[in-house]
């Protein structure tokens, strides 16, 4: 019995054809399917999915929210297995490495979460991994502060004395551009990898390698 049918089994009909247009998806590699195959899929009658979904269309819409909940899982648990701490910039960096490996290993789930874009409409779910990084680079740059502060206070100051002005105490770096940034640098690789076309402008790299390098640059700058 598959994870669709002990779903149905246990009287949850909508969340079991989600699940079971997601298994065809996982076994057949595209979303080339009918409704009716994720009902037959389910066990159900062709009519089932109708009670609950307007189309496939709308169907495929609910699978999207379960791969972004996937990739909210796959970011918690790259943040929860490792022991570095909060001022550490690998802890972030681990967590746009999952981000490819998760493009990566679920590659039409990450192709359909992007198909419809600018996304009709962003849930809660919709946004979860993003606000896992948002809070990560928080983090990092808050058990940083002190060194960042003192730095950059000092630069004020000198810049004030020579040029005559008042001096203007930076507030800090912006965690969510920052996350902004990591996020449109992780996703641009794996959608270049994912298509096949980073060996195009650098065959001697992969993927982790530029993001590690990059992004290590990229947290760099909001810590001098």
């Amino acid at each position: 019995m598959s994870e669709s049918q002990r779903r149905y089994h246990h009287g949850n009909l909508k969340d079991a054809l989600i699940i079971a247009a997601a298994e065809l998806i996982e076994t057949q590699g595209t979303t080339d399917f009918s409704i009716t195959d994720a009902a037959n899929r389910a066990g159900v009658s062709n009519a089932a999915p109708y009670r609950h979904f307007r189309d496939k269309q709308d169907l495929l819409e609910h699978v999207k929210e379960l791969a972004f909940l996937g990739l909210y899982k796959a970011l918690v648990d790259a943040r929860e297995h490792n022991n570095m701490e909060p001022s550490d910039q690998r802890r972030v960096i681990s967590l746009g490495l999952a981000y490819l490996r998760f493009a990566r290993e679920k590659q039409r789930f990450f192709s359909l979460m992007w198909e419809q874009l600018p996304l009709p409409d962003v849930t809660t779910t919709k946004a979860s991994a993003f606000y896992v990084l948002v809070t990560a680079i928080s983090e990092y740059i808050e058990a940083n502060r002190k060194t960042w502060s003192a730095s950059r206070n000092r630069h004020a100051v000198k810049q004030s004395a020579a040029d005559g002005t008042s001096s203007d105490i930076d507030s800090g770096p912006n965690p969510l551009k920052a996350a902004t940034q990591l996020w449109a640098l992780a996703h641009g690789l794996a959608t270049l990898e994912q298509n096949d076309l980073l060996n195009r402008f650098d065959r001697l790299s992969t993927a982790d390698e530029l993001l590690v390098t990059s992004a290590t640059a990229l947290l760099a700058a909001y810590t001098q």
